[in-house]
């Protein structure tokens, strides 16, 4: 090769590699997807799990084409007409400038997008097909139970799949989103999540902003740090936490309002599991809840001791479970009140005890976690012990993929909980950007522990380009990254000819 043939054949390869950006993103279907990340994909997205947690890792309105679903939590107060007014979940609602993102994009959940008792779909797929040329990829950060994705995807859109719910692995979720055998399925905490979707945003092109994310990792950092600090004390205090489901309903034949709850265990949700990473004792259930076939405990099982349908503080001692603080889904945290105490006397609703965990809804971020963590740190720390038990704590590691699967043969046995070891604290939590937490080097997870989550892709540091100038293809590069790589092709050719 000649010399004018060598410092073409450089000339070529320093064009193509400034000019072809392919990433790559494995979802948690495993479905490889490719995008030329220079260019700001635009997406669809349901409001808050998808579109604030991106908004939180950097996404402006300017990639936002399409969202649907509630804007709040289910339970929300939030009003999208009045941001500023705020609500009662301000840990995890949208404020002003989260509810200006969302604003900007095509609403495509008109009829319930402020239903507080929840919204998870389009209204209409027609209306997103509509779209379908402004739309780069679909993003479904949630639990694999909203079916519509199957239409969506069969409609011609790439869909990006971020479970909520379980970490990847190649025999747990099937392309339908379905999951029929959860004996390779391990709980997701938050952090788990929060990764995916900072990696996810980078490969859409995101300009994430580092000095911000570390800022939120920061928070994040010294909010739990705090958690966990509160958590041993918790466990010195004898505390005992639960997850439930709280309702009320009307006896047909009586007509008497009655209620009840849900026997829930905490390694179903990546709130609870982030908190039992981080030390809280939460009791678990004895079943895993099943979403086709809803477990209600109603009070006659619960104040075990009372007489049927007479529950009051003469018997509510000693009840099914040993419970001195409730942790309730937002939309059965508003029914509580005089009257419902009344139905269901239980020692930590009558002292108040209790607060909120989100029910696969809300922002998942940074940002949210340290936002939810030092909400509910001060309410633990001022609780007391209400009732006696019994049941010893079990020295697991709740990072441990055997605690984590969700086949029914993880977590742990009726009110089981996990004993308080500091060496065993997930420290992904805990890992300060600044260095400034007082955290201690702990022992190395179990070797059955999940791998940390996969780094995210470094960005381009070319300027971005509009969405309208590539198009996604299935090796990652755009329209214009495919002319210049024939146009490449050609000039090696004459290179090798001459």
């Amino acid at each position: 090769m000649s010399s004018f043939q060598r410092t073409l054949s450089a000339f070529v390869l320093l064009l193509l590699s400034n000019t072809v950006h392919g990433a790559t993103f494995q979802d948690d279907r495993g479905v490889v997807h490719t995008w030329d990340n220079s260019v700001k994909a635009k997406i669809g997205v349901e409001a808050t799990l998808g579109g604030i947690s991106l908004f939180h890792m950097g996404m402006q309105a300017e990639q936002l084409a399409a969202v649907w679903g509630l804007w709040g939590i289910r339970g929300t107060t939030f009003d999208p007409e009045n941001p500023s007014a705020g609500s009662n979940f301000p840990e995890l609602d949208p404020g002003p400038e989260e509810a200006a993102f969302l604003s900007s994009a095509v609403n495509l959940s008109p009829s319930c997008y402020t239903n507080p008792r929840g919204c998870w779909q389009v209204d209409n797929i027609t209306d997103l097909i509509a779209l379908q040329d402004q739309i780069d990829f679909i993003v479904n950060v949630d639990n694999g139970y909203d079916y519509s994705m199957i239409d969506i995807e069969a409609a011609g859109f790439k869909v990006i799949f971020v479970d909520t719910y379980f970490d990847y692995h190649e025999n747990c979720r099937i392309q339908n989103f379905s999951a029929p055998d959860r004996s390779n399925c391990y709980g997701r905490s938050a952090i788990d999540i929060a990764r995916r979707i900072e990696e996810l945003a980078v490969f859409l092109g995101v300009e994430v902003d580092q000095d911000a994310i570390n800022q939120q990792k920061q928070d994040m950092c010294e909010a739990a740090t705090e958690f966990t600090d509160t958590m041993e004390e918790a466990h010195e205090k004898g505390l005992r936490i639960k997850v439930s489901w709280l309702g009320i309903g009307q006896d047909e034949e009586t007509g008497e309002s009655y209620a009840e709850l849900s026997d829930y265990d905490p390694i179903e949700l990546w709130f609870p599991r982030t908190m039992e990473e981080l030390g809280m004792p939460l009791l678990h259930s004895d079943d895993i809840y099943d979403y086709d076939e809803y477990a209600a405990v109603p009070a006659s099982a619960y104040f075990n001791t009372c007489e049927p349908g007479v529950y009051n503080e003469d018997c509510n001692g000693e009840t099914l479970f040993p419970v001195d603080f409730w942790l309730f889904d937002p939309r059965g945290s508003r029914l509580i009140d005089d009257n419902l105490k009344l139905l269901f006397p239980d020692r930590a609703l009558l002292a108040d005890q209790w607060w909120y965990v989100p029910k696969n809804d809300g922002p998942i971020s940074y940002k949210s976690i340290a936002a939810y963590l030092r909400g509910i740190t001060p309410k633990i720390a001022a609780a007391q012990k209400l009732r006696e038990s019994t049941q010893e704590c079990t020295p697991v590691d709740p990072r441990d993929i055997g605690h984590l699967v969700l086949d029914g043969t993880g977590g742990l046995p009726l009110n089981g909980f996990v004993c308080y070891n500091r060496d065993l604290i997930q420290t992904e939590y805990l890992k300060c950007p600044e260095g400034s937490a007082p955290v201690e080097s702990p022992a190395a997870p179990s070797a059955s522990t999940p791998a940390e989550s996969p780094v995210a892709p470094t960005p381009t540091e070319l300027a971005p380009v509009s969405s309208s100038e590539a198009v996604p293809t299935s090796d990652g590069t755009t329209m214009s990254g495919a002319f210049l790589m024939v146009a490449a092709a050609l000039l090696v050719n004459a290179a090798i000819t001459i």
